[in-house]
């Protein structure tokens, strides 16, 4: 009986939402696991692969147990494996951190909305797989030099309270240092915006549609742009701008995507990229710094807009599950 209920609207929805992002994954796990040459990566990636692809086949026979029509996702017509490679093995294993993450916040926000018996132990299996992704790229990272360590700031002296309302100020007055979780929020959106940059080279290389190559070079400008500054918010209070990878990427004009998959991941990244500047707000206390990531936040949904218009353009928009259409 526990799963002989009916789904709520937020089950399907993040049933849905999981199945678009597993099998889009899966189609750039398959290409890695033939071009990458580092045989630890391809462990890692393969083991991956396999988890995603058994993410996939549990999530099919929820929707054919629920006579949930299965989504179209994506397929191996959206992948070249035969195309030349494209991205380097250190690429690939930052991806596997990439992936893991992801999935670590996307699954968090899904779990806490679920009361259907199977449908929660598939997050609950969910997330415990991406714990342990996340624990061997970032230990593999760190056994291979590859991982981007974090500004070093000292530690306290003791225990002290705020005393002055000047500790929120940002443009005038009294500025006061940059705090640990400040810190750790524009850390953390300069490598996920590096990884974006990366990406967004790659689709420009090989994309051969006009439009859509336009559109992926705005979204580098902006990637480019959103670096740089929180690079100088870091210089600007008297700290290091940590060094991320180089661009992960070859000289290949060889597509191995689909430019529907291109155009989905792009859309995908945004999505998370808003995610990632609303939990970067919440983190600061200084108010110069809240309403900088408040302003990137806003360009990347409008980018992202723009980009959902454009799947819509070119027929690649499955429709999510919604609510009945009611006559007024």
């Amino acid at each position: 009986m526990k799963t002989n209920i009916d789904m709520t609207a937020a089950e399907i929805g993040y049933l849905w939402s999981t199945y678009q992002a597993e099998t889009l994954k899966y189609c750039l796990l398959k290409y890695f696991d033939r071009i990458v040459e580092d045989p630890d990566i391809k462990k890692i990636n393969t083991l991956t692969m396999n988890s995603v692809n058994g993410n996939i086949t549990k999530l099919k026979e929820i929707f054919k147990y629920s006579n949930f029509p299965i989504p179209i996702g994506f397929k191996e017509s959206d992948v070249m494996l035969d195309s030349k490679r494209l991205y380097t093995d250190p690429f690939i294993l930052y991806f596997q951190w990439f992936v893991a993450k992801g999935n670590m916040n996307y699954g968090s926000l899904a779990i806490n909305t679920i009361a259907r018996e199977d449908i929660f132990n598939f997050y609950e299996n969910f997330l415990s797989n991406s714990l342990k992704l996340l624990k061997d790229s970032r230990e593999l990272l760190l056994a291979k030099g590859l991982w981007i360590r974090a500004p070093y700031i000292p530690l306290p002296k003791d225990v002290s309270f705020v005393k002055k309302e000047s500790f929120l100020n940002g443009w005038l007055g009294v500025e006061r240092p940059i705090a640990g979780i400040e810190i750790a929020s524009v850390f953390y959106n300069l490598i996920t915006n590096s990884l974006g940059l990366s990406l967004m080279n790659s689709f420009i290389q090989v994309t051969k549609t006009k439009e859509l190559r336009d559109y992926f070079k705005r979204g580098k400008d902006i990637a480019e742009k959103h670096v740089r500054l929180m690079s100088e918010r870091l210089n600007k209070e008297n700290l290091p701008t940590p060094n991320t990878w180089n661009r992960g990427i070859t000289d290949s004009l060889e597509s191995p995507f689909s430019e529907k998959l291109m155009l989905f991941f792009i859309s995908f990244l945004n999505a998370q990229g808003i995610s990632n500047y609303g939990n970067a707000v919440s983190n600061s206390i200084r108010h110069d710094i809240g309403i900088d990531f408040t302003r990137l936040a806003a360009e990347v949904s409008k980018f992202g807009e723009d980009g959902t218009e454009l799947l819509i353009k070119y027929g690649w928009f499955e429709c999510p599950p919604k609510a009945m259409e009611y006559q007024s």
